[in-house]
Formats: structure tokens, C-alpha cells, sequence
């Protein structure tokens, strides 16, 4: 079993038993860790790698930006609308400029907007910890992730 196959394990476990507010976290993994791989593209003059982690990148904010319910969401999802089109402006922007600061740059601005989600996931991991440990944290962990994560933790 490789590391990739044990990741999506992972990743499809969590997604399975996330609330509303953890699919956004989720979703921001998945951005930053594209954003970490197009940014190590950039770096290693692999233009047709960094395309594609960022044409995935976009695709996640699409997501993100489809999930928001504008009616009901008042300035917050106006709020989080405008954040989602700057962060697609400055990934075109990397995109043409092939750029890994820029990359960087929004990858701690989404740290950020992500750890707000994960105060706001917090009350329901810890209920759910009390009652039954959840497999999903006590899976193993791959140590890369966490290197390359410095700021946040799964």
C-alpha cells in the first residue's frame, strides 16, 4: 500500500464524517497542498506540473465559492466571495508570472481564513471525541504532511 493510496483513505474517511464547516477545512487542505506543489513546480521549472496543480487549485475555489449561499450568508459569504476572487486573481497572476512568492504569499492567507473554519470545526470534533474516538484521528499520519504544513495541523 503506498503513501498516495493511504492519503485518499484518509482524505475519503474524513470527508465521509466531516460537518459542513470540516468540508471547508478539507477543502482548504486540498488548495494549500496544491499550492505547495505548483509553488515547488515553479521552483523546479516543471511548467506543465505547475499548470496543473493549479488548474486543480482553481477548481477547489470553485467549489468553495459555489458552496456559498449568498441569500442567507450576508456579508460573511460577501466577505469570503471577495477573498475567492483575489486568491483567483493572484493565481492567474502566478500562473503568468510563474511566481512561488505569490503562491506563498496566499498560501498564509488561506491559513489563515482556514484556522477561522477550524475553531468554527472545533466544539464538534471534540463532542465527537468525547463520546467515540473518531478512526479518523487516530489514523496514521503521514510526518511529510506535517513538515510541510508548519502552521496548521490535521
Amino acid at each position: 500500500m503506498d503513501a498516495a493510496y493511504s492519503q485518499r483513505s484518509y482524505r475519503r474517511a474524513a470527508v465521509q464524517e466531516a460537518s459542513p464547516a470540516g468540508l471547508v477545512v478539507i477543502l482548504y487542505d486540498l488548495l494549500v497542498e496544491d499550492l505547495q506543489a505548483a509553488a515547488q513546480a515553479i521552483r523546479d521549472g516543471d511548467i506543465e506540473e505547475r499548470s496543473l496543480q493549479l488548474k486543480h487549485a482553481l477548481l477547489v475555489l470553485q467549489i468553495l465559492e459555489g458552496s456559498l449561499d449568498m441569500e442567507q450568508g450576508g456579508a460573511a459569504a460577501r466577505s469570503l466571495a471577495a477573498f475567492y476572487s483575489y486568491l483567483r486573481g493572484q493565481l492567474l497572476n502566478a500562473q503568468f508570472r510563474n511566481d512561488d512568492e505569490v503562491l506563498t504569499r496566499q498560501i498564509a492567507l488561506i491559513f489563515d481564513v482556514r484556522e477561522a473554519w477550524r475553531t468554527i470545526e472545533k466544539p464538534r470534533m471534540a463532542a465527537d471525541v468525547a463520546i467515540t474516538p473518531s478512526p479518523i484521528l487516530t489514523a496514521p499520519c503521514d510526518d511529510r504532511d506535517l513538515r510541510d504544513s508548519n502552521q496548521w495541523s490535521a
